[in-house]
């Protein structure tokens, strides 16, 4: 059986989430977001850096949250969750689903290393106010994107909003899905209502 490695609040929310919306049975390996479990020789054997998510699907050992994505929904999805591929919709499709983690995930990652992962010697304050403006424009670009959509590539739920909806946890988590974003916050709102996402993030 498929074992997911997963720690709470981090990106193996995104494959947990995949995992419920496609009905893949998967066995849950939760670890605690700190060095004895993600620096263990365990799990290091792993994940050479010590970062979740990962799987294990029958001894084929992966990471990267975009690439578990891609290998479950081309082994599980049988054309869910993804236009078809070839056309124009899946360019489209492909671009959200990886702004979601290239593009959005940088400054979110800055704003949570300078703000309470690091040692407080350690972080720039000047570099989490830099990511906190780049988050915004991250939500900026989104929240007109989304106008008059009910999902990022249109009417139909995609492997997308999964990836984009765990970087809007993360804004949310951060005070940064403001009044000032009504799409990307009506968006989120219509993700964090589906039983997938809130057993994802139980």
């Amino acid at each position: 059986m498929l074992k997911v490695y997963h720690a709470k609040n981090t990106r193996s929310i995104r494959i947990v989430w995949l995992c419920e919306e496609l009905g893949i049975p998967y066995e849950l390996k939760t670890l605690d977001f700190s060095p004895a479990d993600l620096q263990s020789e365990a799990y290091l054997a792993i994940h050479p850096l010590g970062k979740v998510p990962s799987i294990d699907d029958d001894g084929l050992i992966l990471n990267e949250s975009g690439a578990i994505a891609q290998y479950l929904l081309a082994m599980h999805g049988n054309g869910r969750l993804e236009p078809k591929p070839g056309t124009a919709d899946h360019g489209k499709y492909l671009q959200w689903f990886h702004f979601a983690e290239a593009t959005f995930m940088a400054p979110l990652g800055n704003i949570a290393q300078h703000s309470f992962i690091r040692p407080e010697d350690k972080r720039i304050p000047q570099v989490a106010a830099e990511a906190v403006e780049n988050a915004k424009k991250m939500l900026g670009i989104l929240d007109r994107e989304l106008a008059g959509k009910e999902f990022i590539c249109g009417k139909d739920f995609t492997a997308a909003d999964i990836m984009l909806g765990y970087s809007l946890l993360l804004c949310k988590m951060f005070g940064l899905l403001t009044g000032d974003y009504p799409n990307a916050g009506a968006y989120f709102a219509r993700l964090a209502a589906r039983p997938a996402f809130q057993k994802a993030t139980a």
